[in-house]
């Protein structure tokens, strides 16, 4: 059984980094085809949208495989991580003020590049074969990324803020049935006190993942899980 949840996990892996892989391509050629000025930024969630709902919405299988204990992530942990990157994705898809905004350019581009390097690292970690490069790599785009991450996320939260008070999206007024009231408007601004906090205290814990790395000649400790990372809610996974 063991052996079989091993696979299972590879395949996972690999079908993720090749996904976004793809998707890092996409924006590579659609960046290239707007001369890499800010024409370029048009249409980028058009192009690469449908690929990146996809292989963000199945991330969510992480959430089952902490359920299932085929990794040792708490499912709490996993579930904010996850949840985190698929409200930014579901933002993108009914708000359409975030499409052509910097941000999710900047954010598209930072997810790309983090989970290419890190689905390739859980996969060929299961095995005890990651490449020095690859552990490198890891452990120390984050100091660009991780800040990049962030700023585009938050950026596209922000972008979305009037768009989402003048249609009153998502959000349920009194009195009705359920006798409940809920206001997407200012659960964006909350959600954005937890990037402040986060990121700091993320950043911080990945420094000392590198320090540990480097000191250890490269030699890595198999991770628990294999789940989302670049924005502050991502922070117990980074082992």
């Amino acid at each position: 059984m063991a052996g079989l949840v091993k696979k299972y996990l590879f395949l996972y892996n690999i079908v993720q980094f090749g996904g976004w892989t793809y998707i890092l391509y996409l924006l590579a050629a659609h960046f290239h085809a707007g001369g890499w000025s800010s024409q370029s930024l048009i249409g980028v969630w058009q192009h690469v949208g449908w690929w990146v709902t996809l292989f963000q919405f199945g991330a969510v299988l992480e959430i089952v495989h902490s359920l299932v204990g085929f990794v040792k992530t708490p499912v709490a942990t996993t579930f904010v991580q996850v949840f985190s990157r698929v409200a930014c994705v579901t933002l993108a898809i009914l708000v359409p003020t975030t499409n052509d905004h910097w941000a999710m350019s900047l954010m598209l581009t930072a997810w790309g590049i983090t989970e290419v390097v890190r689905y390739l690292f859980y996969a060929l970690s299961l095995y005890d074969a990651v490449p020095y490069i690859l552990g490198w790599l890891r452990y120390t785009l984050f100091i660009i990324l991780y800040p990049s991450g962030v700023t585009g996320e938050t950026g596209t939260i922000i972008a979305s803020l009037p768009y989402v008070k003048e249609t009153g999206l998502w959000s349920i007024t009194m009195p009705n049935a359920l006798n409940v009231s809920f206001n997407l408007y200012y659960t964006l601004i909350g959600s954005l006190a937890f990037y402040v906090i986060g990121l700091p205290w993320l950043y911080t814990y990945m420094l000392g993942q590198r320090k540990r790395f480097i000191q250890s000649g490269g030699v890595t400790k198999k991770p628990a899980t294999s789940s989302v990372t670049s924005s502050p809610s991502s922070a117990k996974k980074q082992n």
